[in-house]
């Protein structure tokens, strides 16, 4: 795990598109990278094989996009994605990690659940979906129930 650079967007566009209904552009990469959004790569064999970004603001994260190329999914490396996430949002004393994901997605919303996430809203017509719009299913990880509090003896 390391953190994206501008030199990743190729790849990063490469695995958007390969995975996406509505992939994001180059300049968007280009703009969240700019701005300062985290954004963390996983490699297999020196090659870009996933990533995840991830805005921080006021005491809550937003997860943003989460992407595994077809051929390394379903081997952990998503889960492995997140939980590296949640532990860099935990580091920096967040107390809410949210995000959306499409209703559709159910490996997605599997993984979210197991992680412990809980739906706690939904946006309908948020996702283009052809001609169509498909809803968002918002979810959200209370981070400061897991810290311990210090006590005052």
């Amino acid at each position: 795990m390391r953190n994206a650079t501008p030199q990743d967007i190729p790849r990063l566009i490469a695995i958007e598109n390969a995975t996406q209904m509505a992939p994001w552009t180059e300049e968007i990469f280009k703009r969240s990278l700019a701005v300062g959004y985290d954004c963390w790569v996983i490699e297999e064999e020196e090659r870009v094989i996933g990533f995840i970004m991830m805005s921080s603001v006021v005491g809550e994260s937003h997860i943003l996009n989460v992407c595994i190329d077809p051929a390394y999914q379903r081997q952990g490396y998503g889960q492995k994605l997140v939980n590296y996430a949640i532990a860099q949002a935990d580091r920096k004393k967040m107390s809410m990690i949210y995000l959306e994901v499409r209703r559709s997605n159910k490996p997605a919303i599997a993984l979210y659940d197991k992680l412990g996430f809980v739906q706690i809203s939904e946006r309908k017509n948020y996702y283009p979906l052809d001609d169509k719009r498909e809803d968002a299913l918002i979810f959200a990880l209370e981070l400061g129930l897991m810290r311990q509090s210090p006590t005052n003896i």
